[in-house]
């Protein structure tokens, strides 16, 4: 009987779904998306046209200032490479040597990185927080049907592309790890255990990053709601006032009051409601919520207030953004902590993910 259960465990019993099969299709998808890169860039390249630029002067990214002339070859030079790299990276197994292992590793990190936060500017960030009030009160303004006019321009059209390039070469590499390591592909566990992927291990490191990620977008909700009631707490009185005269403090208090759904949210992390819906939820109650609902929503998050929080820091360093001093600092120091939530929602996203992935489907390790 134990032999019986050990094959049954030990034996693949296949996925259904095409996102379920992701280490399958996710290098070929991330090989395609830099072909198509690539031709894109020679375009820009030949044609001297088309390069996404022309962001405002108050608005900065880690790679916002590269000129076309620049630009354009060097992303269609760099998506030529991902493209072999993709091929080289698909067809790969376990007998990879450890030099060129580590090169497609690094390799593919790197690129990830740079299309998940070093590309996307604030502007992908305030587009996401103001999403709902444009829905709603777009048809009724026309500044604001304007404004969202704005968002079908090539400029937020290649940072959209630039998201979903990074998060295929993320899934991509860590396949590409998984595989070459002779770990399941699905869940990366292997013969030997490591402790801090134990739930228990993840309870321990993830609760305290949690709790960082939800106070840093409440302390931002609190600065912006103290405005609206009068008091020009870390703001410059005159900027106050023309605030309040004008009515764009309320903008400021619609980003708080996201902020602090997002704060709630992210503590659903680490609470009981946070993996079985909760009574008030019709027809969900007590069913287990389901991983991605929370994976998904929060990892996007952690990448856009990241990739956000750098380009404000660097607009304020650059002199671009209001001065961070005494008189000011509660209008630029929470945005500046931006890049910390970033991080530390990301391991309170991992530990979730930890603690409640259970026995996997396909090795059927636990």
């Amino acid at each position: 009987m134990n032999e019986t259960m050990t094959k049954q465990q030990a034996t693949p019993r296949g996925r259904r779904g095409v996102l379920r099969r992701w280490p399958v299709w996710v290098p070929w998808a991330a090989t395609l998306w830099a072909a198509g890169y690539a031709l894109v860039a020679l375009g820009w390249t030949f044609t001297g046209s088309g390069f996404p630029t022309g962001a405002p002067d108050d608005v900065k990214s880690l790679l916002g200032d590269v000129p076309a002339d620049v630009g354009a070859p060097l992303f269609a030079a760099v998506a030529l490479v991902a493209t072999a790299m993709g091929v080289a990276m698909a067809g790969a197994g376990t007998g990879v040597p450890a030099v060129r292992r580590r090169f497609a590793l690094g390799f593919g990190s790197v690129l990830a990185a740079t299309l998940l936060v070093a590309i996307p500017d604030t502007r992908v960030l305030a587009l996401v927080g103001y999403l709902p009030m444009l829905l709603v009160l777009s048809p009724f303004d026309a500044e604001l049907r304007a404004s969202a006019g704005e968002v079908l321009g090539a400029e937020y059209l290649h940072q959209a592309v630039a998201i979903v390039g990074g998060f295929l070469w993320a899934a991509a590499t860590l396949a590409y790890a998984r595989r070459t390591a002779g770990t399941c592909a699905y869940c990366g566990r292997g013969a030997h255990r490591r402790a801090w992927t134990t739930p228990e291990a993840a309870a321990r490191w993830g609760r305290p990053a949690v709790y960082v990620a939800a106070a840093i977008p409440a302390l931002y909700a609190v600065t912006r709601w103290i405005w609206v009631a009068g008091f020009p707490l870390g703001m410059d009185r005159e900027l106050h006032a023309e605030a309040v005269a004008d009515g764009s403090l309320w903008s400021g208090a619609w980003l708080g009051s996201f902020a602090l759904v997002g704060t709630v949210l992210t503590l659903g992390l680490v609470q009981r409601w946070g993996e079985v819906f909760p009574w008030w939820i019709p027809g969900r109650r007590g069913r287990p919520v389901p991983i991605g609902l929370a994976v998904v929503p929060a990892s996007i998050v952690a990448v856009l207030v990241t990739s956000g929080g750098l380009g404000l820091i660097r607009a304020s360093v650059g002199g671009a953004a209001i001065p961070l001093d005494a008189e000011s600092w509660a209008a630029v120091g929470p945005a500046l902590l931006w890049p910390l939530w970033g991080v530390a929602l990301a391991a309170g996203t991992l530990a979730y993910y930890l603690r409640r992935r259970g026995a996997c489907v396909e090795c059927g390790r636990s």
